[in-house]
């Protein structure tokens, strides 16, 4: 159970991630097309990786130890969503690192560098050239990161706030029509465990 808990917060997250670089964030139809894209691609991979662990075992053992090919396949399920939460953060940082804002960043940091006392005399020689190109790709690769993570928040406090609007009603609340019926003959008497 807490394997599948994990394996969907995963396959939520990646879709999250990949919305922070691809979706309109002001559009909640443009958000939940790329997290439902996600979500379908991610349990396709999942089926996919199950398939192969099942082919892998022998029929037998699948009989003999149902929990454990239940444990199995649900370790698989996490290990291949984690591997794919990594690789979607690896293209958002990628494609954060290509907006105008990290350019700019990276400009700055190349002419900064370029600047430095050290390098004035020669700021186009090549031991210049090499620490402004470390500095601009060192702010591309900070900006990028920057963009995720407050993109990412955004996009979870959109997401709690839809949550709170369609709330789930307290449990009192949720089961007091159940609660006033009134129980029928033959199970008035028997106490269910």
């Amino acid at each position: 159970m807490r394997l599948r808990r994990r394996t969907e917060a995963a396959i939520a997250e990646a879709g999250l991630v990949t919305a922070a670089w691809s979706a309109d964030l002001t559009d909640p139809g443009d958000v939940a097309a790329v997290t439902a894209g996600v979500r379908s691609t991610m349990e396709r991979d999942i089926a996919a990786v199950r398939a192969e662990y099942l082919r892998a075992m022998d029929p037998a053992d699948q009989e003999a130890e149902p929990e454990a090919v239940a444990a199995v396949l649900a370790y698989g399920a996490l290990h291949t969503a984690q591997q794919a939460v990594a690789e979607y953060r690896r293209n958002a940082l990628a494609m954060l690192g290509r907006t105008d804002k990290a350019e700019a960043e990276a400009r700055r940091a190349y002419q900064t560098e370029q600047g430095r006392c050290w390098y004035r005399h020669n700021p186009n020689g090549a031991d210049a050239v090499a620490a402004a190109t470390k500095a601009a790709k060192d702010a591309r690769e900070r900006t990028a990161e920057h963009l995720l993570v407050v993109r990412l928040e955004h996009l979870r406090e959109q997401v709690a706030a839809r949550t709170e609007q369609g709330g789930v009603a307290p449990w009192p609340d949720r089961l007091s029509h159940l609660a006033a019926r009134p129980l029928d003959g033959e199970a008035s008497g028997a106490v269910i465990a």
